[in-house]
């Protein structure tokens, strides 16, 4: 299954719905639209079903709703809501196909018929987990646990360290590179070379209980650690290590992707969102990206988009499902795609559509 759409809703920020999600997904919209917010409120939601309650977005009370599809049954769904005031439960209901197998208020619930009353901290979905018995808890509760985020612009030197906590980037780059094999760490380096890093050799060295990572270039005769790589060949790294890992643990359904193609140039930034986008879209993996770079919005189609508008307090997205008839538009016009982001064309078609 599939996100197809989240609605989130916390004191002073409200992202109302963002739908129509697809396989893979491009956040773009101006400065303070609320891009890397979406992106942490999805972690931080996440990571309250699976009671890892830290991250960059830690709210004691929200207000949120999960909805699935399945590509290969357009007559399934399951839809997901549950309530957080004070760090307590106070509503909670999970819909599938239609019919609703829980519903609980801050008090007590029914889950499939049956009375229960879960402690007030925890969600039903939490503590009623059984696969015979609750087959849909099972199924959510996993496609929650598969939920991985990577922060471009977070990933730092550090991030490379084996046993360095990072509640941004939990993954660190050497504990990757541990798991991979000799052909997919040469794969890596081809990939690298295509990108104009001209990487020899990638390996990893120990140093008491903390491991480093370090690479060999061309036309330089000292190795080179982790720790000294620049921010952009660092983001580079760590996401081709990543989409290669990804394919043989087979554990991950959904990858958020904050800053794609942060301070790289055009080559670069094209180049790494098409592998990262045809990667996710060849092994089945949803994707959600943010960016604001204009290389990498003229190599996504705008099909993918997810254009996040703000108006004070709440977001909205506009899509090619939910606004067909600008999307349509917009293509006649025979611009790039980055002028849809950057143009006054939304504004004023959606002017003229209100009157």
């Amino acid at each position: 299954m599939i996100l197809s759409s989240f609605r989130y809703k916390t004191s002073g920020w409200e992202l109302s719905d963002m739908s129509d999600l697809k396989q893979t997904n491009l956040l773009v919209g101006k400065n303070a639209s609320g891009k890397t917010r979406t992106i942490n409120a999805l972690r931080s939601v996440t990571s309250f079903m699976q009671m890892k309650h830290s991250g960059p977005v830690k709210e004691s009370s929200f207000r949120t709703t999960l909805s699935f599809s399945n590509p290969e049954d357009e007559n399934w769904s399951m839809e997901y809501t549950f309530e957080i005031a004070d760090n307590k439960v106070v509503f909670e209901q999970l819909n599938v196909c239609g019919t609703t197998l829980l519903k609980r208020n801050a008090k007590c619930g029914v889950l499939k018929g049956e009375p229960v009353e879960p402690p007030l901290e925890k969600l039903t979905v939490q503590v009623r987990r059984d696969r015979s018995a609750y087959p849909e808890i099972e199924t959510l509760m996993e496609w929650a646990e598969s939920v991985i985020v990577i922060s471009c612009s977070n990933l730092n030197p550090f991030t490379s360290i084996s046993g360095v906590p990072d509640i941004v980037n939990p993954l660190s780059l050497s504990d990757i590179v541990e798991n991979l094999s000799s052909p997919e760490i040469k794969k890596i380096i081809k990939l690298a070379n295509g990108l104009g890093y001209d990487i020899q050799h990638i390996d990893i060295q120990s140093l008491s209980d903390l491991k480093f990572i370090y690479v060999k270039e061309k036309y330089v005769r000292e190795i080179i650690p982790s720790l000294y790589l620049s921010s952009g060949m660092l983001r580079v790294l760590y996401l081709l290590c990543f989409l290669e890992y990804m394919k043989h643990e087979k554990k991950y359904r959904l990858l958020l992707i904050d800053d794609l193609g942060e301070g790289l140039d055009y080559k670069r930034a094209t180049l790494l969102g098409k592998i990262v986008f045809k990667e996710c879209q060849n092994e089945h993996i949803q994707l959600v990206s943010s960016s604001n770079d204009p290389f990498l919005m003229d190599v996504v189609d705008i099909s993918n988009w997810q254009i996040l508008r703000r108006n004070k307090t709440k977001i909205r997205a506009l899509n090619e499902d939910n606004n067909k008839e600008l999307f349509n538009l917009f293509r006649m016009t025979g611009l790039s795609n980055f002028d849809l982001f950057s143009s006054d064309f939304i504004d004023n078609f959606l002017s003229k559509a209100s009157k």
